[in-house]
């Protein structure tokens, strides 16, 4: 009997290169950050899952490498999407932490 390629498998590895690609597209559009975060997770978790059935026996042990890979760039994604999240709160806070001692001077400040 042929076994299929896994769904998950394939599923992981495509989220996990859009992740990654939009990961390093929010450069251009700083709005798109939490895209590849979830998308990540998303890869992730179904590259587990794969490799859950692959090891189970569940599913055809051609398709672990692109489960592996889906779960690494899903990993990658992830970090990588922590990281510039955090970036991002922390230069909106760093911007709000100056300017609210220049509007404190200004005549309609408080």
């Amino acid at each position: 009997m042929q076994q299929t390629t896994s769904t998950m498998a394939v599923a992981s590895l495509v989220l996990g290169i859009i992740a990654l690609v939009l990961l390093f597209a929010s450069g251009l559009f700083q709005y798109c950050i939490p895209l590849p975060l979830v998308l990540g997770i998303l890869a992730w978790v179904m590259g587990k899952n794969a490799l859950d059935q692959i090891e189970a026996g569940l599913g055809n042990p051609n398709d672990r490498g692109l489960a592996v890979a889906g779960y690494v760039m899903g990993i990658i994604a992830t970090v990588l999407s922590g990281l510039g999240l955090c970036c991002l709160v922390g230069t909106i806070a760093g911007m709000l932490g100056f300017m609210v001692p220049i509007l404190r001077q200004m005549p309609w400040g408080p």
